[in-house]
């Protein structure tokens, strides 16, 4: 008996069977609470546009491909892989031209993603490879460096220090090398070169046209500049936190403290060029500000929201046994604001408001979800150099420990 022939109905229906059933596979994030919304304070005209900026979070996947999804952080949000993800990448997001984009690189991978149009290309490939590589966008450009340097060939290799200007995309676009950083191991003796140090990057900064930088080893603070493309050392001891500092407009930024293990501390950071110090170098400034609040969360991931605003994710989940994979995972979302004065005695305070707090189930059944962190990334489109400095007194003095 002839096998009849489906009609075109029927056809209809089963390819939105499957739509729905790929659409469903995806990584999705669902709103478990929704906290009580503080009323914004007034501010200068765009804030209240600068705190509305979408976040975007970047999913690493317990499956081979995709590697990584990007999602938006709303209730119902559905990732969307990236084709050109692999293992061990970082994430920036940098504006251009052609609008905002987010990027990624690992070894010899850059995925370009569009998030209006939600679209990829493969960017320029990196023939020097990285991996986990620290990616720091400063205008149109993107800079990476080498987290971890080595001084074997192979990975994280020499050159350790990259730039990458995305307004020269299509054409004429790619990675150019940029001078090391003088405290990475560039002048090895043989004695040392049989048996190399390990050196990591511990704490960062872009504080105007400085990019900051320590590694662990207590060698102090340098800062790139990025109009003339030279390091300078401008301080004997290190950056006073860890990781990244979030910058919060004006001079004020919010980092992890080394000082209180961790803790969310407001330092407020000036580089003085050389035109300008009585020892014609470049000098640098560093003051942790006194700070009133009910306890920041600063989680694992932080971003700069605008405006005095920023972000933080806790992204928690339980520990998977050998045979089972990670399916689900909750993200704490927090957001906080800046304001002046306060009760605090000092006329250099803070005061940091927490504004809402929102709980998301993130669930992932199909790819499933990396342990132990399966949010690797957490982004913002708002492009800082717009916003209007925060209005706090200018601390005095020298950097405080």
């Amino acid at each position: 008996m002839p096998t009849p022939t489906p009609t075109p109905g029927i056809k209809r229906r089963r390819k939105d069977k499957d739509v729905a059933a790929a659409a469903r596979a995806r990584a999705r994030l669902t709103r478990v609470r929704r906290g009580k919304k503080k009323k914004a304070s007034s501010g200068p005209p765009g804030e209240a546009a600068a705190a509305k900026q979408p976040v975007y979070l970047v999913v690493e996947h317990g499956v081979e491909k995709p590697t990584h999804s990007i999602l938006e952080v709303a209730a119902g949000a559905t990732a969307r892989p990236l084709l050109y993800g692999k293992r061990g990448m970082s994430f920036a997001a940098v504006g251009t031209q052609f609008g905002p984009r987010i990027v990624g690189l690992c070894r010899d991978m850059t995925p370009i993603y569009d998030p209006k149009t939600s679209t990829e290309i493969d960017g320029p490939r990196l023939v020097d490879s990285m991996v986990h590589p620290i990616l720091i966008p400063h205008g149109s450009k993107l800079y990476a460096l080498s987290r971890s340097p080595s001084v074997v060939p192979g990975v994280d290799f020499m050159p350790w220090f990259f730039v990458f200007d995305l307004n020269m995309l299509p054409a004429g676009a790619g990675w150019d090398h940029l001078p090391p950083p003088p405290i990475f191991p560039c002048r090895l003796n043989p004695l040392e070169y049989r048996n190399p140090p390990e050196v990591h990057v511990a704490s960062y900064a872009v504080v105007g046209s400085h990019i900051l930088l320590s590694v662990q080893q207590d060698k102090g603070t340098c800062a790139f500049d990025v109009d003339t493309e030279k390091w300078d050392m401008v301080d004997v001891r290190n950056l006073p936190f860890i990781g990244q500092a979030v910058p919060l407009g004006g001079h004020l930024f919010i980092a992890c403290s080394k000082a209180t293990d961790g803790a969310a501390a407001v330092y407020y950071i000036k580089v003085f060029a050389p035109g300008t110090t009585s020892t014609g170098r470049t000098e640098l400034s560093i003051i942790e500000l006194p700070v009133e609040s009910e306890g920041i969360v600063p989680g694992q991931l932080m971003c700069a929201m605008g405006m005095g605003r920023f972000s933080s994710f806790d992204i928690r989940c339980v520990d998977p046994s050998p045979e089972a994979k990670l399916d689900k995972a909750r993200i704490v979302h927090r957001s906080y604001s800046l304001v002046e004065g306060g009760n605090a005695t000092s006329t250099n305070s803070v005061v940091v408001v927490k504004e809402q707090r929102q709980i998301y189930k993130l669930r992932d059944p199909s790819c499933h979800l990396a342990y132990p962190l399966p949010v690797v990334a957490a982004l913002t489109l708002y492009i800082f150099i717009c916003c209007t400095p925060v209005k706090l007194h200018t601390p005095t003095g020298s950097r405080a420990n």
